[in-house]
């Protein structure tokens, strides 16, 4: 008798676990789900009053979280801060500065399988890398053009073989591999077929292998091939309403069962796209009040959490949102 409840306790574990992970039906998602409350929220302007300057941000441009669900945030007149993920802050990580270890203007954030933290610098045109107790480890890159040299560097994302892409508005993409080593360029800048016209925040599905690249200014998402480089789709489009952009798009983030996730910055929302490009359902608008976001500059997904962290720039704070409370 025991034998067989134990039995029948982890089938019905396993068949709880299978349904939790069971593909939603993305066809049945609201259009626009509306305002939705945030899961967390901290931060403050630096004309407010806070008990700590931790928290007093000054356009949060870049976010991003490791395997642990600590939260990694950037931006230009502040630079790169490591919070827990509950929001409490832990260090800065870098200070605003051209020495090593410094670094002058924060525009992307992303963590290796290790949790070393990469971050862009784009006034120097380097990469700068730290382990994951925050002491600096290395600096890559160098300003100029051509491969492996940055002209415009800005946002980066990382494959599941901790190889680095790297989005430069003046040339395309360069991909490196975990030791540095530059590999290879992804996509050609241009208005014809086939190319981009703007290289802007970047995100990598590698069962997919797919590379999203959003470009500004045309409510846009072109998607790659990583293998081949050439371009295979794209999704979006410059309009009002559910799947379409106000304007530009600020940050991409893979999530669960390869949805991607990006930011209406004049709409205020969140969209979420299936992998071949069809729209599944949005939330939140344009605001100052809990659910709603200003100026929001950039994306990340924390599995750990199964949440969306967000740099929400004008009204200078982080958020985050729960899937679950949006039914995915």
């Amino acid at each position: 008798m025991k034998k067989a409840f134990t039995i029948f306790m982890l089938v019905a574990i396993a068949l709880a676990m299978i349904g939790c992970s069971s593909v939603p039906k993305f066809d049945e998602f609201e259009p626009d789900q509306g305002v939705v409350m945030p899961y967390l929220m901290f931060g403050d302007s630096t004309d407010g009053e806070h008990d700590s300057a931790a928290y007093l941000f000054v356009a949060p441009k870049a976010i991003a979280s490791d395997s642990m669900g600590n939260i990694y945030v950037g931006g230009k007149e502040f630079v790169l801060s490591k919070y827990s993920p509950d929001g409490e802050f832990i260090a800065v990580i870098a200070p605003r500065g051209d020495a090593e270890g410094e670094i002058n203007y924060v525009k992307g954030i992303v963590t290796d399988s290790m949790d070393n933290v990469f971050a862009t610098d784009s006034i120097n045109g380097r990469i700068n890398v730290f382990d994951a107790d925050g002491n600096f480890v290395r600096r890559f890159g160098e300003v100029g053009e051509g491969p492996g040299n940055f002209s415009d560097v800005g946002p980066i994302t990382m494959d599941a073989d901790d190889n680095l892409y790297v989005s430069d508005d003046a040339q395309g993409v360069h991909v490196f591999d975990k030791n540095d080593n530059f590999i290879k360029m992804i996509g050609d800048r241009g208005d014809e077929p086939g190319q981009t016209s703007e290289f802007g925040w970047l995100a990598v599905d590698s069962d997919l292998r797919q590379l999203y690249v959003a470009v500004d200014g045309s409510g846009r998402i072109d998607v790659y091939d990583i293998d081949t480089g050439v371009k295979k789709f794209e999704m979006g489009g410059l309009g009002k309403g559910p799947g379409m952009w106000e304007e530009d798009i600020e940050g991409l983030a893979i999530g669960p069962w390869g949805l991607i996730f990006a930011i209406d910055e004049a709409g205020g929302n969140i969209k979420a796209f299936q992998s071949d490009g069809t729209f599944v359902t949005q939330w939140g608008k344009a605001g100052l009040y809990d659910g709603e976001m200003a100026s929001a500059e950039s994306i990340g997904y924390d599995p750990t959490n199964r949440r969306i962290v967000v740099a929400d720039e004008k009204n200078y704070r982080v958020v985050s949102f729960s899937l679950s409370s949006l039914g995915l």
